[in-house]
């Protein structure tokens, strides 16, 4: 008897992958540069509308993500999950998604759509105990036009008030996964991040006069912030529990903040142009999550986390804030009803749903700004087992009409493909 072994690395792979992830930073950096992410209003406060690094699998199951985990699934959230994944496979991930919102104030509404790239990812496992993936993803998104109509104080004139905001900030991250026991496994995200936040505001008085005055603000940033995480599994008998946790410590990021003021009128008289340069750095809060997953097989999975970010302790510039302390909750349920011998397409499928509340980190009038809403999600495999489209529904609101602010009703819609590529396979002959 002959027993052979062949380790076969396929160069066609490795080229095709290199091509994918090519022109993924093309379309992501387009992205970036021609379009708002958002186009909420309450993106004016703090970072602006911040953003998670969930992929489809999660989001479809109401950001649940600590305890989950797969064979072929890059989970940044928690990169202790990134020790089970497939030795076989290199993953590449990009992530695509389109936002509807409906604003409503007092008797007003308003609608907006907005799509984005949300990320590009790849990961694979380096050695039995390794793996590794390397992402680049929105932090946080500005998108905002506010136009008020004030009156002068000690004057029948009035004045009108514009505020825009555009850009964000981006992250990438270096995530690694270590498995330290057969029950335990350990990981570590290392993200830069960068990026602008523009400001703009621009009063001008009504009645036929020429005044403007003009405010321009940019913070620009560039710093490196860490998370840790960790999974711990445990058999039930006929159920398999897995806890995860996450945890982030409070770290500064370098900023430069760019200010430039204008008075003019159309005449010229008492034309004042103003800018200055500040640098010093903004806190990425210190936060915490802890959460489980609950298995029956290969086929059922639930799952729910909890998130807290401590805002309130942040400092931008050395200078306190008005930001508060930020909850979140999730729940999720997914159901593979693959046993891998299906023949009909919906039985190939992958079904999930989950829910989630956000109390979100800014406050207005003694308002919190929460959020909540309810998901839905498909996973299609591809023919030959060439990867995964995971589809996810959202449908939510944010924000409140009391005190005259504005409620956010949107639905959302995130397409994330995972493609698989075989990177080495073995083969015994006898």
């Amino acid at each position: 008897m002959c027993n052979i072994r062949m380790i076969v690395k396929p160069f066609y792979s490795a080229k095709k992958t290199i091509a994918l992830i090519a022109i993924g930073l093309v379309f992501l950096t387009g992205s970036a540069i021609a379009q708002n992410s958002t186009s909420s209003p309450y993106s004016y406060y703090g970072l602006g509308e911040l953003s998670s690094n969930n992929t489809g699998n999660s989001i479809s199951m109401g950001g649940t993500s600590l305890a989950y985990r797969g064979g072929r699934v890059l989970n940044f959230q928690n990169p202790a999950a990134l020790a089970s994944v497939d030795s076989l496979k290199f993953i590449f991930n990009v992530g695509m998604g389109v936002k509807f919102t409906n604003l409503n104030q007092r008797d007003k509404s308003d609608s907006f759509s907005d799509f984005n790239l949300t990320r590009l990812a790849f990961g694979f496992k380096v050695s039995p105990r390794y793996s590794t993936a390397v992402s680049i993803s929105p932090y946080s998104n500005l998108g905002y036009e506010i136009t008020e109509r004030e009156k002068v104080i000690g004057s029948d004139r009035y004045l009108d008030r514009t505020l825009t905001g555009t850009g964000g900030l981006n992250q990438l991250t270096w995530s690694n996964g270590v498995k330290v026991t057969k029950a335990l496994s350990l990981g570590l995200n290392i993200s830069y991040l960068f990026g602008n936040n523009t400001r703009d505001e621009i009063i001008s008085l009504e009645s036929g006069s020429s005044y403007t005055y003009y405010n321009n603000s940019k913070l620009i940033s560039r710093g490196i912030y860490l998370n840790l995480g960790a999974q711990y599994q445990m058999d039930l008998g006929k159920y398999d529990l897995t806890l995860g946790a996450k945890y982030q410590p409070k770290l500064s990021v370098s900023a430069k903040q760019i200010i430039e003021v204008t008075n003019y009128s159309s005449n010229g008289v008492g034309n004042s142009p103003y800018d200055n340069t500040n640098r010093g750095t903004f806190d990425v809060p210190e936060n915490y999550g802890i959460g489980f997953g609950l298995s029956q097989g290969k086929h059922l999975w639930l799952g729910a986390d909890y998130f807290h970010e401590k805002w309130s302790d942040t400092k931008v510039f050395d200078k306190g804030n008005d930001l508060r302390d930020r909850d979140k909750f999730s729940l999720g349920l997914e159901y593979k009803a693959d046993d891998g011998y299906a023949r009909k397409f919906f039985k190939k499928m992958t079904y999930r749903m989950g829910g989630f509340y956000d109390t979100g980190y800014i406050t207005i009038d003694d308002e919190k700004i929460s959020t909540m809403g309810l998901s839905l999600g498909l996973g299609i495999p591809m023919a030959k087992d060439a990867g995964m489209i995971n589809i996810a529904i959202e449908y939510g609101s944010a924000g409140t009409k009391s005190n005259s602010l504005v409620r956010e009703d949107f639905t959302r819609i995130t397409v994330d493909i995972n493609l698989f590529e075989t990177w080495f396979f073995k083969r015994k002959y006898d």
